[in-house]
């Protein structure tokens, strides 16, 4: 009894994990660049995620989390990019997605033409319908550039389904996102 219920715990929890969503994270650098002779950064101004002339919610706390995590690489932040050695662009995309997929449903109750069910069918219990569902995927890049060549070095994206909850507390995602991204910096 004891060692089904262990089985049964165990089960549950690989489920939820595999129906946990976590981003999509991708990274590409510049392969002759040597991140150890970065000492300074600063955010370009307007940040990308500045699109209606003004520093958003959102981009409050991307530059928040990218600041966190460059610091905690020992980076030193510049109020003026001028003076930085490495410049910080962020960028975001939301793409809204269609996913359609058949279902196999099981025959439920009788019809007029119940007497003559499933002699026509390959399963004579079960039925397909067409479920569409729609879905929005949200993207987040993260640009390191080289200040005295105006030349990319880093480029950090994360993807991921946007649910009810990365809604409600945006700020958590947008943190989570960005600190799996500096995971893989070099």
């Amino acid at each position: 009894m004891q060692l089904s219920r262990s089985i049964v715990t165990l089960l549950v929890a690989v489920f939820l994990t595999a129906c946990a969503s976590t981003p999509q994270i991708e990274t590409l650098r510049a392969p002759e660049v040597e991140f150890a002779d970065y000492t300074t950064f600063a955010f370009v101004e307007p940040l990308g995620t500045d699109r209606a002339g003004y520093a958003s919610l959102i981009s409050q706390q991307v530059m928040f989390s990218i600041r966190r995590e460059l610091e905690s690489q020992g980076l030193i932040f510049s109020d003026d990019p001028e003076q930085a050695e490495m410049l910080v662009n962020a960028h975001t995309h939301l793409d809204e997605q269609i996913r359609v997929r058949e279902v196999v449903d099981p025959f439920i109750g009788p019809s007029y033409l119940d007497y003559r069910y499933g002699f026509y069918s390959a399963w004579p219990s079960y039925a397909t319908r067409t479920e569409v569902s729609q879905y929005t995927v949200g993207t987040l890049t993260i640009d390191l550039i080289d200040a005295n060549e105006q030349m990319m070095v880093w480029e950090g994206t994360a993807r991921n389904v946007i649910t009810e909850k990365t809604r409600r507390d945006a700020a958590a995602a947008i943190d989570d996102m960005i600190a799996r991204i500096f995971e893989q910096y070099p």
